[in-house]
């Protein structure tokens, strides 16, 4: 039949694992790719409320706008690794939909603001409660989904939220001309109480469908035996418990250093793409204001294609080197061919959409770090949240040396800063990819077989399955008393 073939080319042959990743494709993963998608609406509502009327009602000045995006940016890094750690220990759907609602009220409230130091202090907070949103997301597809399905999750989750800031502009376009000066509120305001609504929604989603994680056998939508089945296909961790080992074992680890800076370097490597580079280029060649705007999308559309395509490759080979690789190279092609500063229109645009391929990393290397961090529960959660926040302390400041607007539009130190940081990923793509091998060898990587207790932490009182009511909540450090 058709549709079962289409059921096994999505959710694979085995027959369990068709009813649960067919329920969890539904429930769970719409659900981190809505949040994700209305955080990049919600982001871009404060730019176009500040050009629609907000500097003025607000009063902002000098560079208060930058204080404002700055207060957001600083909280948001520094609370993801508390974020993700906090999953650990309380059930992620109260997490989650406590930090979802509190985020979408404080941009509700925003239209009641009278003072910019005012929007200046919610934006701070805001970057706390926010900060769970994209770790925190991939902590949990990382816990439900195997080494063969992850890659494409996490691209259909990351394609959401490049969805959501390619689509932010044009959602505030239409809500500038349909609700100005309705019931006598200006258009900037209109912004807020409309995203807000669009979000709360989505937020009380997650708290009828959020699984929490398949050790706590929670999802009221799984039978009892899809419950067993998800505890167990993935094997349990051999690390779970939070003592004093923790430092050693995260501090000592090569996953904390190197898959941070990795997505680091791709972080500064694609700056070219962001801070208004290849607008500034189209307007010194002539184009509209038009083409201006509508060209620079194109990036998305091939970021799309290239997290997609990569994170299918990856699954499929069930390795994420050898992708990586080819991403790596194409940082290096993209930027020497922007250094060679081209004789033809042709050149940059090749060189922009094609580096736009090499979004990629968001899911790709996010999803290797799942993969080789899967054997410690702490240190998978730890380095989540240490993975966007190391990236934060240094794009906050690189745009400022290297693609400050004031060399537009040729930034020349910045595309050879991009050819430098690009190329310096493959040299850590291949000391990560020997590591893996190495310590996959030495049976250091991976999970443990849930009924292998001989490589499990002792944890006290709890550590006889028979004591635990399969109904309550299961401690995450407890093994299930069959597998399936």
């Amino acid at each position: 039949m058709p549709l079962n073939k289409l059921a096994i080319w999505l959710w694979g042959s085995n027959a369990q694992d068709r009813a649960l990743l067919s329920k969890l494709d539904i429930t769970l993963l719409p659900y981190f790719s809505l949040i994700w998608f209305l955080f990049g609406v919600t982001r871009s509502s404060y730019s176009s409320a500040y050009i629609s009327g907000m500097k003025e009602a607000l009063g902002f000045e000098g560079k208060e706008y930058n204080y404002m995006n700055t207060a957001y940016l600083v909280v948001y890094a520094v609370c993801q690794m508390p974020g993700t750690s906090l999953l650990t220990i309380l059930r992620p759907k109260y997490v989650f939909v406590t930090a979802n609602v509190t985020w979408s009220l404080l941009t509700l409230i925003t239209f009641k603001m009278t003072h910019a130091w005012q929007v200046i202090l919610l934006n701070a907070i805001e970057g706390g409660f926010s900060a769970i949103a994209y770790v925190g997301a991939q902590f949990i597809l990382g816990s439900w989904y195997r080494k063969s399905e992850l890659g494409v999750r996490a691209a259909v989750f990351c394609v959401f939220g490049q969805l959501g800031t390619m689509s932010g502009g044009w959602i505030q376009a239409g809500l500038l001309q349909t609700l100005a000066g309705k019931n006598g509120l200006p258009a900037w305001k209109w912004i807020f109480i409309i995203v807000s609504v669009m979000t709360l929604p989505v937020a009380l989603f997650g708290w009828v469908f959020i699984p929490d994680l398949p050790e706590h056998r929670a999802a009221w939508y799984l039978t009892d035996e899809q419950k067993e089945h998800a505890a167990t296909r993935l094997g349990t961790p051999r690390k779970v418990t939070w003592d004093l080992t923790v430092f050693k074992r995260v501090l000592l680890s090569w996953q904390f250093y190197l898959l941070p800076t990795m997505f680091m370097l791709y972080s500064l490597c694609v700056q070219m793409l962001q801070n208004n580079v290849m607008a500034y280029w189209l307007a010194s060649r002539g184009y509209t204001t038009v083409q201006q705007n509508n060209y620079p999308t194109g990036i998305y559309a091939t970021a799309i294609l290239g997290t997609v395509v990569y994170a299918v490759i990856s699954d499929k080979l069930q390795s994420r080197w050898q992708v990586s690789v080819v991403i790596g190279l194409s940082f290096v092609i993209g930027s020497a061919v922007l250094v060679s500063s081209p004789s033809t229109d042709a050149g940059y645009f090749f060189a922009f959409y094609f580096l736009g391929t090499t979004f990629a990393p968001q899911a790709v290397w996010y999803s290797w770090m799942a993969d080789v961090t899967n054997h410690d529960f702490q240190l998978r959660a730890i380095t989540t949240g240490f993975m966007n926040s190391f990236d934060f302390v240094f794009v906050s400041w690189w745009p400022l040396i290297f693609y400050p607007a004031t060399d537009a539009p040729h930034y020349r130190k910045g595309y050879i800063a991009s050819l430098v940081t690009g190329a310096l990923t493959l040299p850590l793509i291949g000391i990560v990819a020997y590591l893996e091998k190495r310590d996959t060898a030495r049976g250091i990587l991976g999970r443990s077989p849930i009924n292998d207790l001989s490589t499990r932490e002792s944890d006290g009182p709890h550590d006889d399955p028979a004591d635990i009511d399969d109904d309550e909540h299961v401690p995450i450090n407890v093994q299930p008393k069959t597998s399936v």
